[in-house]
């Protein structure tokens, strides 16, 4: 049997100061790729020797175009990527991320189902991420039943945006663009307003996908303060969406909130970085204020594994000392 032709697709690579990965990302998405692809490498006012590489790869592909934009975040970037792709089909990929081997081979098959989002599968520096949706067709978000809640929670497909190809008519026809207010969640966001909109979705067999993300920068490692209030802007949304297609919006927006209080909470204790005592103790009593967050706490503290080291964590938790946990990671950071 014949593979399906492959419809034009536009990759967007968001790209600052990534000169040193750049190219491998590069690399990873034209090996195999069809004449026609589009690949959009989009400088957001890099200080490296991105600029450059950017256009050395464009110069050396026809396939590559190199776009240039005062620094504006990563939406910024996308969004300019999205202004520009010409492709029928859009794919997004980190600039310090890869594609693995035969993604344009499995697409053809997907887009021949004519769907509006075909998810793939995604691998991760910090260990395996299965998909956990069954390959195949679903006729709308409603369809994703019980494997809704680990594609948005527990995995991510459905929280980022790689690991997936957006018809782009879709994309049009929903107006949708990056929010270039939030600095985290803002492919949250997107993915949610997206999924608000009656699309089908296939999902391949097959991992195509890599990320690093275990990296310096990378969300998880390093300090922000902007967890909770990202949370509170995406929530409506998700409650939107959830209420479009049937599903109880009270218990996934209560794990919505919780996961955030516990990666916030994570952050605020385990990362160094420059936030000063008043954010901190603001962080922690918004943290503390959650009866779902703090029982969750005090059950992760309880299991330590380093009972010592987590007693001052333990005594903040449990008497419920916003101030001190903030007085705590503050000199921790300084002096540990």
């Amino acid at each position: 049997m014949s593979t399906p032709e492959l419809a034009p697709v536009s990759v967007i690579v968001p790209c600052y100061n990534a000169a040193d990965t750049l190219r491998r990302a590069a690399e990873s998405i034209l090996d195999g790729a069809p004449d026609d692809l589009e690949l959009l490498l989009v400088d957001d006012g890099s200080t490296d020797g991105t600029p450059a590489l950017c256009d050395e790869l464009a110069a050396g592909d026809r396939r590559v175009r190199a776009l240039h934009r005062k620094n504006g975040g990563a939406s910024a970037a996308r969004n300019t990527g999205l202004d520009a792709a010409a492709g029928d089909w859009i794919v997004f990929v980190d600039s310090d991320d890869v594609l693995l081997p035969g993604l344009w081979q499995a697409l053809g098959e997907a887009f021949a189902a004519d769907p509006g989002l075909v998810l793939f599968g995604i691998d991760r520096a910090s260990g395996p991420n299965p998909c956990p949706l069954a390959s195949g067709y679903y006729p709308d978000p409603a369809a994703l039943g019980e494997a809704l809640r680990p594609l948005l929670f527990e995995s991510g497909y459905l929280a980022a945006p790689y690991g997936k190809a957006f018809s782009a008519k879709a994309l049009r026809d929903a107006g949708l663009r990056f929010d270039e207010a939030l600095k985290v969640n803002e492919d949250v966001l997107f993915n949610t307003v997206f999924l608000q909109n009656t699309i089908s979705i296939f999902c391949l067999p097959g991992v195509y996908y890599y990320q690093y993300d275990q990296k310096a920068g990378s969300l998880s490692r390093r300090l922000r303060g902007d967890l909770l209030d990202a949370e509170r802007r995406c929530a409506p949304e998700l409650e939107t969406m959830l209420r479009r297609w049937g599903y109880p919006a009270g218990p996934y927006l209560k794990e919505s909130r919780l996961r955030a209080c516990l990666n916030q909470y994570g952050l605020l204790t385990g990362c160094k970085g420059d936030m000063p005592y008043a954010r901190r103790r603001a962080l922690f009593a918004e943290i503390l204020s959650q009866p779902d967050a703090r029982a969750a706490l005090r059950e992760q503290l309880r299991r330590d594994a380093h009972p010592l080291l987590a007693l001052p964590y333990r005594l903040g938790v449990g008497l419920d000392l916003p101030g001190f946990l903030a007085a705590y990671t503050l000199l921790k950071n300084r002096f540990l």
